[in-house]
């Protein structure tokens, strides 16, 4: 009795770490997937000896907390957005999942996608419960369709919080307000609010932080709200490929982003 009481206290411990650790300002925030190692991967796994293919994703997903109990602390994955190459590709891979991370004795994690690739049905992935290889919030695990049998697909997915520059996200009511319409096969636009009078820059930028499209660079504005449009192309004028963007946005008092999908 004395052991599972030990026991159950270290749990509660860990998950009180993990949810400490995830951004407290909203319980939510925003993933990008390293790459590599993400990727979607197919083949023999195991013991067996056949050849593994590896095709490496970019995307991006959000983390939303939902709860706790004795052992864990639960998320929701939502907007899982993929594609199979940096920019020019057509996002191929959608879906959601759930996220837990805790455990009795050690830390260990689960994480689950439901995910859509390349308009085929909804196929589930899933990790199972493995110990933690990262520090928390960082997410490190792959999830298999078959439980890493001899013929499988794996999704490997190695995922870091995106946070510009190291600040907190702004107050309510500040900075990047919304994107619409998003996802877009055409121009969207993207509006923004300031707590004060002062410069702004807006910028378009790639999943690797490479700008693509200034909308205003150090402008004077107003307190209050605004917004800009982009029409889908590249500061050299040629249309930017479909793709996962980020619509940056730098003023006096921080640093917002907003996450994009064009389709075509």
């Amino acid at each position: 009795m004395r052991a599972l009481t030990i026991g159950s206290a270290l749990g509660r411990h860990l998950v009180a770490l993990a949810a400490f650790l995830l951004p407290l300002t909203a319980r939510a925030a925003s993933y990008a997937l390293l790459t590599p190692p993400s990727s979607l991967e197919a083949g023999c796994f195991g013991p067996c000896a056949c050849p593994i293919t590896s095709t490496t994703t970019y995307g991006s997903f959000d983390l939303v907390y939902t709860g706790s109990d004795p052992l864990y602390s639960y998320y929701d994955v939502q907007r899982y957005i993929a594609s199979f190459n940096n920019g020019p590709g057509a996002v191929a891979i959608i879906g959601s999942g759930t996220y837990r991370i805790g455990g009795e004795f050690a830390l260990v994690q689960e994480l689950t996608l439901d995910l859509t690739i390349w308009g085929q049905p909804a196929q589930h992935f899933d990790s199972g419960l493995i110990p933690v290889g990262a520090p928390f919030p960082r997410i490190d695990a792959s999830c298999a369709l078959h439980d890493f049998s001899c013929e499988d697909s794996v999704v490997v997915v190695d995922a870091v919080p995106i946070d510009v520059a190291g600040n907190l996200p702004p107050p309510p009511g500040v900075g990047l307000q919304a994107v619409w319409p998003n996802p877009s096969s055409g121009a969207v636009r993207i509006a923004f609010a300031l707590d004060r009078p002062g410069p702004l820059s807006l910028t378009i930028v790639d999943l690797e932080g490479r700008r693509v499209r200034a909308l205003v660079d150090d402008a004077e504005m107003p307190a209050g709200a605004g917004g800009l449009d982009w029409d889908g192309r590249r500061d050299d004028g040629r249309v930017a490929p479909a793709g996962i963007y980020w619509a940056l946005m730098r003023w006096s008092a921080g640093v917002d982003e907003r996450r994009i999908v064009k389709l075509r």
